[in-house]
Parts: structure tokens; C-alpha cells; sequence
């Protein structure tokens, strides 16, 4: 009984005002783990009615912190357990994000918002709400329900547990919730990557959770809900994929690649894979997919599946259509079965047995049409035979489009969806990636820019002194400015390919501009990386790791850089990067800098 008490004396509930919990959210406290936390997916009306629930007193449910005490490196912090949606709801319309019935919370109203306005760091929109809803916002009390976690399987214990009993989550995101296993942890990583929403660590502050939220266009941030893949193909709605039901193809595929027998799809069997059900034989489909998962590593299930879906990009590219409108015509009905036979069929010719697309124009040619070939079953079930002929016969329908694959090239490889998540990834990661429109100055004289190559060294030895474990991006042929892309078609004629924020270029009219080939090129940069004034043994590793990767028809070099042992320097100068700036490291500070990798050691 002594043990039940103390359980219940770690349990905290209170209210606290808006304006408190603001506070502590300016304070970067509150922390979502995205091992079992969902997307940030609420809609700009869901939003809405939660805040004119506020305006008009109406109680609204309490959120529930997992408190992590306090530490010589910070104050405690609180990760969110529920209640994700409800604060991001109220932080975004207090920092003017968005407006209820056209109106915006008034910047004046709490001292914390005045002083960011005032800073310059929030920008105040009109027309204002009254003042006496605004001050209700700012002193409505939030019910919070704070408890002191051992470890984080009681975080997760207690996530299933609040989240079984109703409707809240979908049965996928219940699955996944807290699945630590080898196949978990790819279908969650995979279905990251696809989305766009990735990130460089599990756990982040709710305040960069917005950069990669999906959001649709009436909202300044995050990544637009109609150019998911899933939706921009016509793969799924924009509901489904809010009730994660790209994990759910994700993982139905992940199985079939990786198990033999050919496992069918049913929902009860993607239960036994996350090992969210009991039994002795749901025990065993469950070490049956963990140890095909271990065997193969996630990073190469990964692989594998990013590179069979960079070629289905390529081809819809291509074709200039949906997914959906080349296999089924002009209004076709959403098609995850359909895609799950296509995917599985390029697998097949490119993984399995190691083919390579040798013409682009008869893969589009074959797969028009195709899915009126293609005859999926309705309903829940689908046999695992079934499945399987279907993937074959497609297999046979595309496959005059393929031939033997080439030598596999490491300095030339596809990175689509890499890229991508790379740009994406930035938002959150500011430090650990830059970009650069070229190696040329934009003046017209078609000249190299040494400053800017050296510039690019000092990032990268900024980047790997970040701290112990840090690996970071340069990607030379992307600009961050409109302006930047601007230039470089006047000059050079090129048409960018837009990403996000972000305008892909390329290199190659550099190379013309320099009378090079691209090949010369990249041995040219490998030289000079070797013969410059970038410590040991981080020019080494930059050297052997320097990219050439094709973003559709554009080609990019990427720069690695990755924490050594000891802090790196260039030309004997010490460089950090601190956001998206880089700043010498003075020599006073030097010692602080050599404690950061000590401590790792």
C-alpha cells in the first residue's frame, strides 16, 4: 500500500494561466518526443474552435507533462504527453499566427508578448481582438496534470494507456506509440523521410515543432499538406494521412520486402508486428520481423526504400501526372493498394534482382493505364498469394523498361528524398546545414570564388565543432534567396527547381562556364579540399566524403562534415556555427571548446 502512495504522490495537478504556460514555452520547455507523439496536424478550424473555446470560458481538457527535474545544464523541463495539439493551438494565436473570426490577440495585453513585440521579434497583425478577450486568453487557467516519470517506459505505458480508451488516435499511431523495435523504428523513420516532417533527433521543443508540422496554405510554416507525397499523388487524403496511415502502407510493405513467406495484409497482423497484441504465435510474427529487420539494419531497409521511391519521383515527374491519374486516368479514386503493387514492383526489378531503369520514357509508357490491369481487393483483407501474383505480374508488365544495373557509384547517386529531408531538416538543425548557390561569384565574370570555397571549409570545421557526435551538410547548387536563383538564371539561363524556401540550381552550367566537365570538376574540389588549410583529421573525412548527387534533372555536391575526436580548426583558427552564423571561437575560449569532446570521452 506504501508503494501505491508514493506512486500518487508523484502526480501533480494544478491550473496555470495562459500566460504562464507562454512563458515557459518562450523558455523552450516543453518537449515533444516524437517516438510516440503524433504530427502536429490540426486543421486552421480545429485551431480556431479551440481558441473561441478559451475566449468564451468553456473547460477544456487537461494536458498531461511528464516533469524532468532540473540539472546544473537548465532549469526542469516538461514533455508532452498529451496535449500537444491544445498548447501549439494557443502559442500559435497568441504569436499572430492566425486570427479568429479575422481578428489577432493584441501584442499589448502580457508583458512577455509586449517585450517580443517591442523586440521585434513578433510582428503585431490587425485587426485586433477586444482587450477583454485578449486578457481572457492571457488569464484562462489550463488544467495541467504533472508527473514524475522513471524512465520512459512509463511515459510511454501511460501515452497508450490515455489514448486506447477513445477515438483520440488512430489504431496505427497506438502501434507505433512507444515501439522501440528495430521495424518500428524503420517504418517511423521511413515514413518521416516520405512526409518531409524529419528530424535530426527524436526529441524536440514544442517551438521547432511547428517548422515541420503539416499545415496547409492559410498558415506561415510548416510543410504544405498538399505537396505530401501521399496526397500530391493521390495516394491518400489528407484525413488519412492525419491518422497515420502512411505508417500503416509503410509498414505493410516494409514486411512484405523483408519476410519470406510473403505475409498478407491485414490489420490484426501489423498489430503482431509492433507487438501490440499477445499471444504466443503473435509473439513469434512479432521476433519474426525484428530479427528480418536487425538482419538487414534499418539504414539499408531505409535505403532501399528511398531509392525505389526516388525513380517512382523521377517517373511521375516524367509523366507530368499524379500517380493516381497515370495508372487510373484522368479522376482516379485514392489508390494505396495500386500503390503498394507499384512500389513493390519496382522493388522487385531494382533490390531484388538488381535492375536499373534504362528507359524512362517506356517505364511512363507502361504504366499508363496499368492499375485498370491492376484488380486489388476491397475491404480489410488482402491474402498474402494475392498480393504477391499482383506484384509479379506488374513486375513482368514494367519490366521491358529495365536492364542489368551498372557498377554502383558512390560519387553519383540519386538523392531526391535525402535532399529534401535535408532542406526540410534545416529549419530545426539551423547549424548543422548551409547552402550555396555555386562556386562562382554572381558578378558576370564567371570567375571562382576563392573566399566562398574557404568560406565553405570554415562552416564545415564550425559545423563539426558543434559538439561530440554532430554530423552537418554543405550543399553547393542550392540557393536560400529568391534573389540568388534570380541571378543565376540571368546569367546562366537556368530554370531553379523550387523546394520549400529553398531554389535548387546545380552546378552544371558551372562547370560549362569553367570549360569543365562535371566529372572535372568534382576531382578539382576533392583536390583542393586535400590541399587546404582544414585540420586533420577532419580533411580527410571531407575529402573521402565530398558527394556529387542528382536532384531530378540537377546536380548538387554535397559537403559532409562530422565531429572528430578534438575540436577542428581551419588555418589554425577555431570556427563554431551558432544558428545559421558561423563565428571565430576566441582564443580565451578555447578551453570551453576542448571541454565539449573531453566530456564525451
Amino acid at each position: 500500500m506504501a508503494e501505491v502512495q508514493k506512486a500518487r504522490q508523484d502526480l501533480t495537478v494544478k491550473g496555470e494561466s495562459v500566460e504562464r504556460i507562454f512563458g515557459n514555452y518562450q523558455a523552450w520547455r516543453y518537449i515533444v518526443n516524437r517516438r510516440y507523439q503524433r504530427k502536429l496536424v490540426w486543421s486552421l478550424e480545429e485551431k480556431r474552435s479551440f481558441i473561441d473555446s478559451i475566449i468564451n470560458g468553456y473547460p477544456v481538457p487537461i494536458v498531461l507533462l511528464a516533469e524532468r527535474k532540473a540539472t546544473a545544464a537548465g532549469p526542469s523541463q516538461f514533455e508532452i504527453i498529451d496535449g500537444m495539439q491544445r498548447l501549439n493551438a494557443v502559442f500559435g494565436y497568441i504569436e499572430n499566427e492566425y486570427g479568429v473570426d479575422g481578428h489577432f490577440f493584441d501584442l499589448n495585453t502580457m508583458a512577455e508578448t509586449k517585450a517580443l513585440f517591442d523586440a521585434g521579434k513578433l510582428v503585431q497583425r490587425e485587426p485586433l481582438l477586444s482587450r477583454d478577450a485578449c486578457v481572457q486568453i492571457a488569464s484562462y487557467t489550463v488544467p495541467l496534470s504533472i508527473y514524475e516519470f522513471a524512465g520512459d517506459g512509463d511515459v510511454d505505458e501511460v501515452f497508450r494507456r490515455i489514448n486506447s480508451g477513445g477515438r483520440k488516435l488512430s489504431r496505427q499511431e497506438l502501434r507505433i506509440a512507444g515501439s522501440t523495435g528495430h521495424f518500428a523504428q524503420a517504418v517511423r523513420y521511413i515514413a518521416s523521410k516520405v512526409r518531409g516532417d524529419v528530424s535530426a533527433s527524436d526529441e524536440l521543443p514544442l517551438n521547432e515543432m511547428k517548422k515541420i508540422s503539416i499545415t496547409n496554405r492559410e498558415l506561415p510554416y510548416g510543410i504544405d499538406v498538399d505537396e505530401v507525397f501521399w496526397i500530391k499523388q493521390g495516394v491518400l487524403t489528407k484525413e488519412q494521412v492525419r491518422e497515420s496511415r502512411d505508417e500503416e502502407i509503410i509498414a505493410d510493405i516494409l514486411a512484405f520486402m523483408l519476410l519470406e513467406p510473403k505475409p498478407p495484409s491485414r490489420s490484426e497482423v501489423l498489430d503482431d508486428f509492433f507487438g501490440y497484441s499477445e499471444g504466443e504465435s503473435q509473439q513469434q510474427r512479432h521476433a519474426q520481423i525484428e530479427l528480418a529487420t536487425q538482419k538487414i539494419t534499418t539504414e539499408v531497409a531505409t535505403a532501399d526504400f528511398q531509392r525505389v521511391l526516388d525513380q517512382l519521383k523521377i517517373t511521375l515527374n516524367r509523366s507530368g501526372r499524379t500517380l493516381g491519374q497515370l495508372l487510373l486516368g484522368d479522376q482516379p479514386p485514392r489508390a494505396p493498394r495500386y500503390f503498394q503493387v507499384v512500389f513493390l514492383a519496382l522493388h522487385k526489378l531494382m533490390v531484388v534482382q538488381n535492375q536499373e531503369v534504362v528507359d524512362q520514357d517506356q517505364l511512363v509508357k507502361l504504366l499508363d493505364g496499368s492499375g485498370k490491369q491492376i484488380q486489388v481487393p476491397e475491404g480489410g483483407r488482402w491474402g498474402a498469394e494475392d498480393r504477391a501474383n499482383l506484384v509479379n505480374g506488374a513486375a513482368g508488365v514494367y519490366g521491358p523498361a529495365f536492364g542489368p544495373a551498372k557498377a554502383y557509384d558512390p560519387a553519383q547517386v540519386r538523392w531526391i528524398t535525402q535532399m529534401e529531408n535535408i532542406l526540410t531538416q534545416s529549419y530545426t538543425e539551423q547549424a548543422a546545414y548551409d547552402f550555396k548557390q555555386g562556386f562562382l561569384r554572381l558578378d558576370g565574370k564567371h570567375t571562382f570564388d576563392e573566399d566562398s570555397f574557404d568560406k565553405i571549409l570554415k562552416t564545415l570545421a564550425g559545423i563539426a565543432n558543434i559538439r561530440k557526435g554532430v554530423r552537418g551538410y554543405v550543399l553547393v547548387g542550392v540557393a536560400d534567396t529568391g534573389a540568388d536563383a534570380a541571378r543565376v538564371t540571368q546569367l546562366y539561363g537556368v530554370d531553379a527547381k523550387p523546394f520549400e524556401r529553398f531554389f535548387i540550381t546545380g552546378v552544371e552550367h558551372e562547370a560549362k562556364a569553367l570549360g569543365r566537365s562535371l566529372d572535372d570538376l568534382f576531382m578539382e574540389l576533392t583536390s583542393r579540399i586535400k590541399r587546404s588549410a582544414l585540420s586533420e583529421p577532419l580533411r580527410d573525412y571531407v575529402a573521402r566524403n565530398v558527394k556529387s548527387v542528382r536532384y531530378y534533372d540537377k546536380t548538387v555536391f554535397v559537403f559532409e562534415a562530422q565531429a572528430q575526436e578534438e575540436p577542428s580548426n581551419f588555418n589554425n583558427v577555431f570556427y563554431v556555427r551558432h544558428g545559421n552564423q558561423l563565428a571565430e571561437v576566441p582564443a580565451a575560449q578555447y578551453g570551453e571548446l576542448f571541454k565539449r569532446f573531453l566530456a564525451g570521452m
